[in-house]
């Protein structure tokens, strides 16, 4: 009987000890995707997966914007609906019917998600600014990046989403009602 209790007692012992390691490393990995490269799914299109050099040639802008109490920092990056047009979902004509019920989602490597309805981001209607940043006061993005979603126009950061992996456009529409 005192043996079995002795046993589980170093088993408990070393499960506990290998749990605190997995914990310290976990816990100093960041969370980064290694490379800038973002996936991009729209329905009834392939997907698609763009890399820095891509981005890279994408036309980018420049926004002034600051998250919490940080002093302002100068962003660059490419407009999401430059890269939705890459996916083939085209924003230059007023969105209408069924479209106006699909959604943008952003997904980031911890799984962070935020959504945005893609009528606010069409000119017309919501004209939600927002960009995939890579630079922050000209250098590339460290502990945020090498991507991230920035909306200069949100009063909180909260869809401010760090190590963006992926991007989809959701259909949804529904012929259901409740």
């Amino acid at each position: 009987m005192a043996r079995q209790t002795w046993n589980r007692f170093a088993l408990g012992f070393v499960l506990l000890g290998a749990c605190t390691v997995l914990a310290v490393h976990a816990a100093e990995a960041p969370v980064t995707t290694g490379t800038a490269t973002v996936q991009l799914v729209a329905p009834g299109k392939p997907a698609l997966s763009l890399d820095a050099k891509t981005l890279a040639g994408m036309p980018h802008e420049q926004v002034t914007a600051a998250a919490h109490d940080e002093p302002a920092s100068q962003w660059g990056g490419v407009r999401l609906e430059d890269i939705l047009s890459r996916a083939g979902v085209s924003l230059d004509k007023p969105l209408r019917g069924k479209a106006l019920a699909s959604f943008v989602r952003v997904t980031a490597a911890d799984q962070y998600q935020v959504v945005f309805g893609l009528a606010d981001l069409d000119a017309t209607l919501g004209h939600t600014q927002v960009l995939l940043v890579d630079t922050r006061d000209g250098k590339p993005l460290d502990k945020d990046g090498p991507l991230r979603l920035l909306v200069p126009g949100d009063k909180r950061p909260a869809r401010w989403v760090r190590n963006v992996t992926m991007i989809e456009v959701v259909d949804g529409g529904t012929t259901q009602r409740p």
